[in-house]
């Protein structure tokens, strides 16, 4: 079966899987076959990959010396580095501190690749350390800066950044979706670089200081969030938030954490529209409501919707997995995509993905990485599931978000509390310490 550790290396040998040298640059897509391909390359992803890493080295050095093999891990990201979303509001306004938010992958611990896969080679090129230069590793690790076209059970097809045309096929053992979901630029950058993402957040920041009143259409985290930074970073603007519904956000927490946000916001002077929505944006920022009404802006950000990125999903997995409602994926508390006539025990997904009541964040996300690491090499070396998901209904909602003055508002198993010490020291660097250590990265 294709869990087994005979199954994996007699595939690794049939399928003639690559073997490339120390330093492999790709410039164009190839087709090639991986046990483990894993995409998106954001918490839940690096969490699988490292995780991998660290449970498969132990069960591999177990093995006599020529009974092992390596195991091959592909990984998919359009972005070379970990962006760290929790920290984008700011980023909009501080374009010193978004150089800290996105750290490319040969500056994180413990995330080197036997090939890359790249129609920009010349970054890597002239750099040995996005490399692993170990001649003597277990695993072959391929990182291919492109997005996945398709995918199904058992195979994906995909294209570089550059060009959408050129594709490659995969074929797998075992897949872990974890390419999470966007949002409207700048929210969700189209950048691929460090660099590409720091021009972007100065043009979002020079366009903020042009305009006389910035407006932010939605009210979850990313919108307060926003509203907050742009109003702490430029005091003398007007600013807007304007929300569909009577308060906010609309995760189901309390309302004491709901006034707490509002006060926090108002009291920074931020000027907020309940019950409002907009129908129009004109061609000088104004914007329509529903019921005529005219509020004068000239900068807008939407942050109204959100979208999850399945649309490559294969037309079977498609009509049969995704929730018409939520749009989320079902999947059984193995995280594998499952629904009530069937399970596809080789295809994981994780993060904003997974059709649970859970108020999505970047720790579930990591947890969920962790857990499927923890799964698959016990299907791989011992043929079962170790670690479900533990009992959500048991788990209580919580939130921190940064609000109005740089106020930290936070909702832990019912207790609210404003800059809670802990909070503030975390979100310093907006968790980005905290989320390499997790990750061990």
């Amino acid at each position: 079966m294709p869990g087994t550790t005979s199954h994996l290396i007699k595939l690794y040998h049939e399928l003639s899987i690559p073997t490339f040298f120390n330093k492999s640059l790709h410039p164009t897509p190839k087709s090639f076959t991986t046990n483990i391909l894993i995409v998106g390359g954001s918490y839940s992803g690096l969490s699988t990959l490292r995780t991998l890493q660290q449970h498969l080295t132990k069960h591999l050095n177990k093995l006599e010396p020529t009974k092992r093999k390596k195991v091959s891990i592909t990984l998919i990201e359009p972005r070379n580095g970990l962006l760290n979303i929790l920290g984008i509001p700011k980023c909009l306004t501080d374009v010193l501190f978004a150089g800290t938010q996105y750290v490319p992958f040969n500056k994180l611990a413990n995330c080197r690749f036997t090939n890359i896969f790249s129609d920009s080679v010349e970054q890597y090129a002239a750099d040995d350390s996005w490399f692993d230069k170990s001649l003597d590793s277990l695993f072959e690790i391929n990182y291919i800066q492109g997005k996945v076209c398709y995918l199904d059970q058992f195979k994906a097809q995909y294209n570089l950044n550059g060009n959408e045309f050129d594709k490659g096929i995969i074929e797998f053992d075992y897949v872990a979706l974890c390419s999470g979901r966007d949002r409207s630029w700048p929210t969700t950058p189209r950048a691929a670089t460090v660099e590409e993402f720091l021009a972007e957040m100065g043009k979002v920041k020079v366009d903020i200081e042009k305009a006389d009143v910035v407006s932010v259409i939605g009210a979850g985290a990313v919108g307060i969030e926003i509203a907050g930074d742009v109003k702490t970073e430029f005091p003398n603007k007007t600013v807007n938030l304007i929300h569909p519904h009577e308060n906010f956000p609309p995760e189901p927490l309390s309302l004491e954490f709901k006034r707490k946000i509002q006060e926090s916001i108002e009291n920074a002077g931020i000027d907020v529209y309940f019950n409002t929505r907009i129908k129009e944006e004109k061609d000088n920022g104004d914007l329509v409501t529903t019921t005529d009404k005219l509020i004068s802006s000239g900068l807008n950000f939407w942050c109204c919707s959100k979208s999850n990125n399945t649309s490559f999903l294969s037309q079977e997995i498609q009509q049969s997995f995704i929730n018409k409602s939520t749009k989320n994926i079902a999947v059984n508390s193995y995280l594998q995509l499952h629904n009530s006539t069937q399970t596809y025990d080789n295809f994981f997904v994780l993060g904003d993905l997974v059709d649970f009541r859970i108020i999505k964040s970047a720790g579930w996300a990591m947890y969920m990485g962790r857990q499927t690491a923890n799964n698959l090499t016990s299907l791989i070396f011992d043929e079962k599931l170790v670690e479900p998901l533990p009992d959500l209904s048991t788990i209580p909602f919580g939130m921190v978000l940064i609000s109005g003055n740089n106020e930290i508002v936070s909702e832990l198993s019912g207790t609210v509390e404003v800059n809670n010490p802990g909070y503030v020291q975390e979100y310093k660097d907006y968790c980005i310490g905290k989320v390499r250590v997790t990750l061990d990265m």
